[in-house]
């Protein structure tokens, strides 16, 4: 006995013949699938894959392969050239291709988080052997903030965040975080302080120093940074996960 009457609909009366020609159709179709893969690999790259675009790509391959078995049974004379026919086979390809994808989601979710554990794991233990405080200098260098009188060290300075119209700076001083508001925009920021190498932009509203970070966390989406106890993790954008692996020298 076969699951949603498919023994009616079975090609000269085998089941196997019928298995064959569905998983050979099926099989067509993901092949056409992972050609959008090979022609944009960037869209489709670790560093750029979010749930939304995974949640597209399953609607995506559900309805191609429910086209290629709704085409062939219609070519049988099976199913009605209708709308009711289509959403059938649709129910059909929902109904038995959602768990398997659901357990290869699964499993390359797990493998993106391990992945992403011990990297962060490896830059933490470098992080509690080195000592990142830089030593105190006769000849301080100063970040250049337009607009904003007050000098500040580089290295007080942990991050930079860019809110509507004005670019909120944190600085550490006496073990404490200080907020500056200052009407400056984020890009503006960065051309004018790119010779310090210890800047970096983890996603497009944020630039943090690096010599701040006291630990990584790390998921499947990328990573967290802790820059001080007061201040709320920084998220590092998939985009630029792998940058900031390469500046932190764990590629």
């Amino acid at each position: 006995m076969q699951p949603f009457n498919l023994g009616n609909r079975n090609i000269l009366g085998n089941p196997y013949i019928t298995a064959l020609v569905y998983a050979g159709g099926s099989y067509i179709i993901m092949l056409i699938n992972f050609f959008w893969i090979k022609l944009f690999p960037r869209s489709f790259s670790d560093e750029k894959w979010t749930l939304g675009k995974e949640i597209l790509m399953c609607i995506y391959q559900m309805i191609s392969i429910a086209t290629a078995m709704w085409l062939i049974n219609y070519i049988r004379g099976v199913f009605p050239p209708n709308i009711h026919g289509y959403l059938d086979m649709l129910w059909i390809v929902v109904s038995v291709g959602f768990f398997p994808y659901l357990v290869v989601l699964l499993i390359r979710h797990t493998y993106l988080v391990k992945r992403s554990l011990q990297k962060a794991a490896t830059m933490n233990i470098s992080l509690m052997l080195d000592n990142k405080e830089a030593p105190l200098d006769n000849d301080p260098q100063y970040i250049s903030l337009q607009r904003f009188i007050k000098p500040i060290d580089i290295n007080t300075f942990i991050s930079a965040e860019s809110k509507g119209d004005y670019l909120v700076v944190n600085i550490a001083h006496n073990g404490k975080v200080e907020e500056l508001a200052v009407t400056t925009t984020l890009e503006e920021f960065q051309t004018e302080n790119e010779h310090f190498e210890q800047l970096f932009r983890c996603r497009d509203e944020v630039i943090i120093n690096k010599n701040k970070i006291t630990w990584v966390e790390g998921n499947a989406a990328g990573y967290r940074l802790r820059m001080h106890p007061k201040l709320p993790s920084v998220f590092v954008s998939g985009e630029k996960a792998a940058e900031f692996r390469k500046q932190m020298d764990y590629c």
